[in-house]
């Protein structure tokens, strides 16, 4: 699990020391997100980055980009890398291809059911 002081010790490492934190091209939630594809956000309810996901999934809309992002219980980082081990990432894997298939215009294939 990432913890918020190793999560800032890597940005500094990919920053250097002249990096800026707040540039654009360091992080999405400082740039102009004007014109981005719809963004579909996957986060565990104990993730460390929660709030930001939430705060980009928000700075999309007011961007005018379609965006949804979806927490899901008891859940830490790629919870996801579980799929066909755990019911949740299974879960978050369905509700992922549900989403993305009108998106890539694959509106005649079959969507498989998602439920809770």
């Amino acid at each position: 699990m990432f913890y918020r002081e190793l999560v800032l010790t890597l940005a500094n490492g990919f920053l250097g020391p002249e990096g800026d934190p707040r540039d654009p091209l360091a992080t999405p939630l400082h740039a102009d997100l004007r014109g981005l594809a719809p963004t579909y956000i996957q986060v565990g309810d104990d993730e460390t980055l929660l709030d930001e996901c939430r705060g980009l999934a928000e700075r999309l809309r007011v961007a005018g980009v379609e965006a949804r992002c979806e927490v899901f219980d008891g859940q830490q980082d790629t919870f996801q890398m579980a799929a066909g081990k755990a019911p949740e990432a299974d879960l978050a894997i369905r509700t992922l291809a549900v989403w993305a298939r009108p998106q890539l215009g694959l509106t005649n294939v079959e969507t498989a059911a998602v439920s809770t």
